[in-house]
């Protein structure tokens, strides 16, 4: 009776724990997020040590060039985002007449039958019904409310991470000490190792990010294109997906580039594809050298199983988990199996051949 009532008891606990745990998830997620931000920035307080500050003067320096950095995309970033969003929009008719108006478009309307002045009539009534205005702005409600959710968060991650910086040796020598005095030298080892390779991979997958966004920003400019900075924007945010982002944003810019002429749009996806095989190739294997090595598949699996649960940030954070779960197998899990030479037998195993023999 006592051990079945232990059992549910168990149960439940473990059902509420499951539940909070899932009502917490997006807290979870925003502290790991900081917490991976400011391993990120640990390699550059590091650098700066070795230039001869003190690690004091290091976090100084970093947390004033990242509330800088911070700064700097809300003064200039973020209002010419917002311009070229209402450019686009403005534009929306005048590139929906144009590109109906092109001779491939045309020579598809003649293919499947139809006509391209009704194709543009039928949009703009599809976008004027009612229905639709309602649906528009039930969507746009909702986006001005996740878009209020995003700042307050982004504010977090920010204090977050200023605050990780500032506090992560202390973090891992109150983890030390939590552990016998024997294990401490071996788990302070590992420690800095799984938080300098998680820092290597966060700061290579920021750097790669950036010029990547860099590199769509002068296409873009090349072209003509009038929301140069909006897909710089695009483009940082969705490249920080390993492999996978690169691939999206191939479809996004491409789409985008519509707006400046069918050509653009050709002339994008031919140029961005190159530029994909020389990051794969030249750039990532120098930026990425010292990082820990993520097989492709489990950056896939890992990318989309934190999608699936959290959506762009989960994908973000599954990247630099799999890299600290990869080292923690690599440095303890099978190092302790090469050590067993031999099978041994376990004390229950040893007394049953023991009694039975």
């Amino acid at each position: 009776m006592t051990s079945g009532f232990a059992v549910a008891v168990g149960a439940i606990l473990a059902i509420a724990l499951t539940a909070v745990l899932y009502l917490l998830s997006s807290v979870l997620v925003l502290l790991v997020l900081a917490l991976f931000l400011g391993l990120g920035l640990d390699p550059v307080v590091r650098r700066l040590q070795g230039f001869g500050l003190s690690r004091a003067w290091g976090v100084c320096v970093v947390a004033f060039l990242f509330v800088v950095l911070v700064a700097g995309i809300l003064i200039f970033i973020v209002p010419a985002t917002v311009q070229q969003i209402k450019h686009l929009i403005d534009a929306a008719p005048e590139t929906i007449e144009s590109f109906t108006q092109t001779s491939w478009f045309r020579a598809v309307q003649t293919t499947v039958g139809g006509n391209s002045d009704d194709t543009a009539n039928r949009i703009w009534t599809s976008i004027f019904d009612l229905s639709s205005f309602l649906t528009v702005s039930g969507g746009v409600l909702k986006a001005g409310l996740s878009t209020l959710g995003a700042i307050s968060n982004a504010v977090i991650v920010i204090v977050l991470t200023l605050y990780f910086v500032v506090s992560l040796d202390s973090f891992k020598q109150a983890l030390v000490s939590l552990l016998p005095k024997y294990k401490r030298a071996r788990f302070s080892a590992l420690t800095d190792e799984v938080t300098a390779s998680v820092g290597g991979v966060v700061a290579g997958g920021v750097t790669l990010s950036t010029i990547n966004a860099l590199v769509v920003f002068a296409i873009n400019i090349v072209l003509g294109s009038p929301i140069a900075v909006l897909m710089m924007l695009v483009a940082f945010f969705v490249t920080l997906v390993p492999l996978m982002g690169s691939l999206l944003f191939l479809v996004i810019g491409s789409m985008a580039s519509l707006v400046v002429s069918p050509t653009a749009c050709l002339v994008f996806a031919v140029t961005y594809l190159i530029y994909i095989q020389i990051e794969a190739y030249a750039v990532t294997p120098k930026i990425m050298g010292r990082a820990v090595a993520v097989p492709g598949v489990l950056v896939i699996i890992g990318a989309i199983a934190g999608a699936t649960l959290m959506g762009l940030l989960g994908a973000l954070v599954a990247i630099p988990i799999t890299a600290s779960v990869l080292i923690i197998l690599r440095k303890v899990v099978i190092p302790a199996q090469d050590a067993k030479s031999s099978p041994t037998e376990s004390p229950k195993r040893r007394w049953m051949v023991k009694t039975y023999s």
